[in-house]
C-alpha cells in the first residue's frame, strides 16, 4: 500500500507575513526612531567628551596655579633668607635690640613670612613670628649647658600705622626645653654646608605644618648659626581653598613620603602626636576626608611612586559603595619631592548634562510619539486604507460581489494609487462582462447539451425492440381504425 506523500506546502510552510498597514506603521516608527537616535546619541556622547576635557582643564588648572604659588613661595622665602644672611654682615650680633628691629621690621614687609629666625651654634635663639591674630612676637630663648634648660622672653607688638606697638610681654622657662642645634631647620642647614636648605616639619609653637629656607651663617670661618625664614603652610591650604572656590572636589599637596602638606580641607593637615612631646606630619593613608581617601587609595592600587612622577597623571577611582566615578590627577609641583592633586567627582560635572539629557529625552520622546502618531494617521488615511480597498475589492471579485462604487473615492485621487484604483476598475469590468458573457455561453452551452442528450436518450427509445413492437401495434391498430371509418 502506498503511503500518501506530504505537501510541498508542509514541508516548506510558508511564514505568516505582517499585514500592509501594520508593514508601513512600521516602518515610519523605525525611520523615526533612527532619526531621534542619531541626534541624541552623538549629542551624548559629545557631552561626556566635554565633560573630560572640562575635567582635565580644571585639573590642569588648579595644578597650574598651585606650582606658580609654591613657586611665588619659594622664591621669595629664598629671597628674604638671602636677604638676611647678608644684612647680618652689618649687625651686631650681639646688639639684640638691633636685631629685633630688623627681624620685625623684615617680617613685617613679608605678609607671606611666618617666621625669621636665627639657631646659635651655642644652642640659643632669637626670632620674629607672626601669629594668626596679626601679632608680630620677637623670642629670645636662651639655653644653658649646665641646667639643660630653656628661659624664654616673648614680647609682643601690633601693627600701628608705620610703628609697632607693644602689647604683651612674656618669660618663663620654657618646656620642653629648646636647644637650636636639634632642630630639624638646624641641622639640614648644616648639611648643606652653605647652600639653601629647605626643611618642612610642625612648628612647636603653632603644632602647625611649616616650611623653612635656611642656611648656615659663618664668621671668620666659623659657624655662627643658621639663619632662615619660615613659612606656615596653613597658607597653603588657603589658597587651595580660595583657589577651589564654589567647585565640587578638593585639592592637597603631598611629599614623596606621602605626608600631608596642604589640603582645600584644612583639618587633615593637621598633624597626629607620635610619643608624647613630637609631631609629625600627617599621613595621607590616614586622612578622614572621603575624597582624600579616594586619593590616597588610587595611590596606593596603582602603585604610584610619587618620586619618578615627572608630568601631569590622570586617573579613575570608583567608589565600590556607592559606583560613583572620581578623576584624580597628580602632578609633581616642581620644589622638593611635593605633588599636587586633585579628586574631582564625575556626578557634580556630569548632573547638569543628565538634567539635559533628561530634558532632550522627553523632548524626543514626545516628537517620537507625535510624530509617530501623526505618521500613523497619515499612512493609514493616505496609504493603507486605499490600498486596503483595492485588496477588498479583488476579494470581493473573488466572491463575485464586487461593486465597482467601491473605489470611486480612490480612483478619484490623482496619484499612483488613483491610478491603480481606476486601473482595477477597468479590469474589474473586464472581468465582470467577460464573466457575463462566459455564464451565457455556458447557459447556451448547456441548452444544447440538454438537446442531444436528450435526442439520444430518445434514440435510444426508438431503437429497442419493445419500442418497434409497440409502433407496430399502433400502426396496426391505426389502420384498423382506419378500415372501420371507411365502413
Amino acid at each position: 500500500m502506498k503511503l500518501p506523500l506530504p505537501s510541498l506546502k508542509s514541508l516548506c510552510p510558508v511564514p505568516k507575513t505582517p499585514s500592509l498597514k501594520v508593514s508601513l506603521v512600521g516602518a515610519m516608527l523605525a525611520t523615526i526612531g533612527a532619526t531621534a537616535a542619531i541626534v541624541y546619541i552623538p549629542w551624548a556622547m559629545a557631552s561626556k567628551r566635554n565633560v573630560n576635557t572640562m575635567m582635565a582643564q580644571v585639573n590642569q588648572e588648579i595644578v597650574g596655579a598651585t606650582k606658580q604659588e609654591v613657586e611665588r613661595l619659594f622664591l621669595s622665602a629664598q629671597s628674604a633668607q638671602q636677604l638676611t644672611q647678608s644684612s647680618f654682615q652689618f649687625i651686631e650680633l650681639a646688639d639684640l635690640d638691633k636685631q629685633e628691629a630688623f627681624f620685625l621690621s623684615t617680617l613685617a614687609a613679608n605678609s607671606d613670612f611666618t617666621w625669621i629666625q636665627l639657631g646659635y651654634a651655642d644652642g640659643d635663639f632669637i626670632g620674629a613670628q607672626r601669629t594668626a591674630e596679626g601679632l608680630l612676637r620677637f623670642h629670645l630663648r636662651d639655653w644653658n649647658p649646665q641646667t639643660r634648660k630653656t628661659d624664654y622672653k616673648i614680647r609682643s607688638y601690633r601693627s600701628d600705622g608705620a610703628a609697632l606697638k607693644l602689647v604683651k610681654q612674656e618669660s618663663g622657662e620654657m618646656k620642653p626645653a629648646f636647644y637650636a642645634p636639634e632642630r630639624p631647620w638646624y641641622q639640614n642647614a648644616i648639611k648643606t654646608s652653605g647652600k639653601p636648605a629647605w626643611t618642612v616639619y610642625v612648628y612647636r609653637s603653632t603644632n602647625t605644618p611649616g616650611m623653612d629656607a635656611t642656611v648656615k651663617l659663618e664668621q671668620n670661618q666659623q659657624t655662627i648659626g643658621v639663619i632662615g625664614v619660615g613659612i606656615e603652610l596653613t597658607q597653603l591650604s588657603s589658597y587651595l581653598q580660595r583657589l577651589k572656590g564654589e567647585r565640587a572636589g578638593e585639592a592637597f599637596i603631598i611629599n614623596a613620603k606621602n605626608e600631608l602638606i596642604a589640603s582645600t580641607d584644612s583639618r587633615e593637615v593637621m598633624p597626629d602626636q607620635a610619643g608624647h612631646t613630637q609631631l609629625q606630619l600627617r599621613k595621607f593613608d590616614q586622612a578622614q576626608n572621603s575624597l582624600l581617601q579616594f586619593a590616597s587609595n588610587t595611590v596606593q592600587t596603582q602603585q604610584v611612586d610619587l618620586k619618578q612622577l615627572k608630568s601631569w597623571q590622570r586617573y579613575a577611582y570608583t567608589d565600590p559603595e556607592t559606583g560613583e566615578n572620581y578623576i584624580i590627577s597628580l602632578s609633581p609641583v616642581g620644589y622638593l619631592d611635593w605633588v599636587v592633586g586633585t579628586v574631582i567627582p564625575e556626578a557634580n560635572y556630569l548632573m547638569e548634562i543628565n538634567r539635559n539629557k533628561q530634558i532632550l529625552f522627553v523632548v524626543i520622546s514626545l516628537f517620537v510619539i507625535t510624530t509617530a502618531g501623526l505618521a500613523v494617521l497619515t499612512v493609514d488615511r493616505i496609504v493603507a486604507r486605499p490600498i486596503l480597498r483595492v485588496a477588498h475589492a479583488a476579494a470581493s471579485i473573488e466572491a463575485e460581489k464586487f461593486a465597482l462604487d467601491s473605489l470611486t473615492p480612490v480612483a478619484q485621487r490623482t496619484d499612483e494609487l488613483g491610478q491603480l484604483a481606476r486601473v482595477f476598475q477597468n479590469m474589474a469590468k473586464q472581468v465582470y462582462a467577460r464573466e457575463q458573457q462566459l455564464k451565457k455561453q455556458v447557459q447556451e452551452l448547456k441548452i444544447e447539451i440538454d438537446e442531444t442528450k436528450r435526442q439520444k436518450q430518445v434514440g435510444e427509445i426508438v431503437d429497442t425492440d419493445f419500442f418497434q413492437d409497440l409502433v407496430g401495434k399502433a400502426q396496426t391498430l391505426r389502420k384498423r381504425n382506419q378500415s372501420r371509418m371507411s365502413e
